[in-house]
């Protein structure tokens, strides 16, 4: 049963086998492979027969075509929705979901560097390929005029590697003072001095949203793109999902400050996108995952464990899915099938609404189609599943106690060193 899970994720079928038969057999064999595998089949025939196509008699292409086809018609939706009247104007969008965002009754703080720690960073340490870029001659001049959350969010993305490692190697030297619990700072920057920056952007990454989890800031640039459809939800998709990855860094740095090592935790994070943080039967486990598990809403326990640094508001998990088909009930299409596609030899077609949105502000051909979110999501549904079985949460909850009583090692030689 883990061949469709192989399948969507291009993954090799023994590896992804031999995971899944360790994590039944830890477990108690509970049967998720195959739940998880029905599940997905159930929601394509379903969700093919809504979209008025014949499962058995459909082609790629042509599923592929009606899926765009509702995406951008969501798309205009939701725009209606928002009160945009240009859909394809970049600057209107973006004020739009920014405006959306601040209204919404989601969580939207972090635990974040503060901005006078940020900018004595940055002055020590000067980007000087963003300083080019924006016309400044001098660090001061650039800190005395823009916002070092913003700096340190373009930044982080364009400078090159090896000052990437040196900047970053300097939070060896911060601590918990350094951070402070304030909103998520969401920004465009369409002041003429960005469109530079925006243009390498452009023709280097082919995005202008980017985020820096260490100053909790989310950075807007100009786009000379026009896309006739598709601005509105990929803004808003991605504006979400940058928030939910802010916070679960947030949440993994309040969880670590009392630990005498902080300042090295918190350069190894960053300098290693893809580590691991825990273990599960032999798997290891990024923090997000353990952060989606305890955030959802459905769960009502909040682990002592996570006390008193970690509150049950800063772990809390929203999908942005599930937001937008309350703001339009029209995309309820697409809730819970962030994790579902449909298997081929050329790689999967998704039904992940941000992968499709994605696809069509881009005007994506079918064999140039965006799938790598399904993916992810798929991954990340199956851990979380495991994690559920009381087994599985247990072991996690003692990893977790081990990293804890490590810090509180710490605090109390602190005090009877003093």
């Amino acid at each position: 049963m883990c061949k469709l899970v192989a399948e969507l994720t291009s993954a090799d079928q023994r590896v992804v086998g031999e995971m899944f038969k360790r994590l039944e057999r830890s477990s108690g064999e509970p049967g998720i492979d195959v739940r998880i595998t029905s599940e997905i089949y159930g929601k394509l025939h379903m969700k093919m027969r809504a979209l008025g196509l014949d499962p058995n008699d459909t082609t790629s292409q042509e599923l592929y075509q009606a899926l765009l086809n509702l995406t951008a018609l969501h798309d205009s939706f939701l725009a209606k929705r928002l009160g945009i009247t240009r859909a394809n104007d970049s600057n209107e969008v973006a004020q739009a979901v920014i405006k959306l965002i601040d209204r919404l009754r989601i969580p939207k703080t972090s635990w974040a560097l503060k901005p006078m720690t940020a900018r004595r960073l940055l002055k020590s340490i000067p980007p000087k390929t963003l300083m080019k870029l924006l016309g400044y001659r001098s660090v001061d001049s650039m800190l005395k005029r823009e916002s070092p959350s913003m700096l340190l969010a373009i930044a982080r993305h364009i400078e090159p590697a090896h000052w990437q490692n040196k900047f970053v190697g300097s939070y060896k030297s911060l601590h918990p003072i350094d951070f402070e619990t304030r909103s998520i700072d969401i920004e465009i920057l369409k002041d003429k001095r960005w469109k530079p920056v925006a243009q390498l952007f452009n023709e280097s990454r082919r995005a202008n949203i980017v985020n820096c989890p260490e100053t909790g800031a989310i950075a807007i640039l100009p786009t000379q793109i026009s896309p006739p459809s598709g601005l509105t939800l990929t803004y808003l998709l991605v504006v979400m999902h940058d928030i939910n990855e802010i916070r679960a860094f947030s949440t993994y740095c309040k969880f670590q400050h009392m630990r005498p090592d902080f300042g090295d935790i918190l350069v190894d994070h960053l300098l290693d996108s893809k580590k691991q943080h825990l273990m599960l039967a032999g798997q290891p486990l990024h923090w997000n995952i353990i952060h989606r598990y305890w955030g959802n809403t459905d769960r009502k326990n909040h682990p002592e464990i996570f006390e008193p640094h970690v509150q049950p508001e800063d772990l809390s998990y929203r999908q942005a899915e599930a937001v937008l088909y309350r703001l339009e009930p029209a995309l309820h299409f697409w809730h819970d099938c962030d994790f579902v596609g449909l298997p081929k030899p050329e790689g999967p077609i998704s039904f992940s609404l941000t992968d499709m949105a994605i696809n069509l502000v881009n005007n994506l051909p079918y064999d140039k189609r965006a799938f790598y979110h399904m993916q992810g999501a798929l991954w990340n549904e199956v851990l979380v599943r495991y994690i559920g079985q009381s087994s599985f949460e247990r072991q996690i909850l003692l990893q977790l106690d081990e990293q804890s009583v490590f810090a509180g090692q710490f605090v109390e030689d602190l005090e009877y060193a003093t």
